[in-house]
């Protein structure tokens, strides 16, 4: 019979909580520069990301995604109630990872740093290969809830697949209709369009172009604000941004 002893239980008692901190820290992390990429590329809803740091690139923080975070643990914690279940979900979660990131790094390889396609097969054969029967041993505990990574990753494809095809539509939409500023500014004087001292902040998609929804108010409201500014919001990876405000007049249009 095994004798229990106090020091090295708190030992390893310390050693996996500062794991498990150290653990969570880089999945946060990860999940904030995921979810930055995925809504600069238009395959996420927008969340606010906040730059912490003005010296480290890609120091972020959310505070949207950091409470959906903190649900979804809670939920799971307290929806499956044993470690070995745990366990399960946290190795078919680690095991798809590494596989997924063995594969984009394989692309990084080929597309980016463009080295020759054996030095990929020597990488996938020794990581991949690795990696996949990993992912083939963590595939037997489907059933003991290791379903749920796969079921989470289904149900985060969806949201990604439905955003990014919606704002593709509303962009193709918007580009295919959009008006000038010249055909607007032709067509005010005649419209008898009462101009008001007033501002209005306009957002787009476009950095060319006005919205068709646009002509459709110019055409049917019989007023409007004397200067208005179309702004269109692009994201770029840093920090922070120095902006320079350039005074248009046109007319009674800005």
């Amino acid at each position: 019979m095994t004798e229990y002893c106090p020091s090295i239980f708190w030992l390893v008692l310390v050693i996996a909580t500062l794991e498990a901190i150290v653990g969570s820290q880089a999945v946060i992390s990860a999940t904030f520069s995921i979810v930055r990429q995925c809504t600069a590329l238009g395959c996420f809803p927008r969340v606010k990301i906040v730059h912490t740091s003005r010296r480290i690139h890609g120091q972020i923080y959310s505070l949207e995604i950091n409470w959906i975070l903190m649900l979804l643990c809670i939920a799971i914690t307290v929806g499956l109630r044993d470690t070995t279940l745990i366990g399960n979900t946290y190795r078919m979660a680690c095991a798809g990872v590494m596989l997924v990131t063995t594969l984009l790094m394989a692309l990084v390889i080929v597309f980016v740093w463009q080295y020759n396609r054996l030095v990929v097969a020597l990488f996938l054969a020794a990581f991949g290969v690795m990696e996949a029967v990993y992912l083939s041993a963590a595939l037997m505990k489907v059933p003991q809830d290791g379903w749920l990574p796969l079921a989470l990753a289904l149900v985060f494809i969806a949201v990604m697949y439905m955003w990014h095809y919606g704002t593709w539509r509303k962009h193709l939409f918007d580009v295919q209709r959009k008006v000038f500023l010249k055909w607007i500014h032709a067509l005010g004087p005649s419209l008898g369009i009462v101009h008001v001292p007033r501002i209005d902040l306009i957002y787009t998609e476009l950095s060319t172009g006005v919205l068709a929804i646009f002509s459709h108010f110019v055409t049917n409201l019989p007023a409007f604000h004397q200067v208005r500014v179309f702004i269109c919001v692009k994201a770029i990876p840093v920090p922070h941004v120095r902006i320079t405000v350039i005074a248009v007049s046109c007319g009674s249009m800005v």
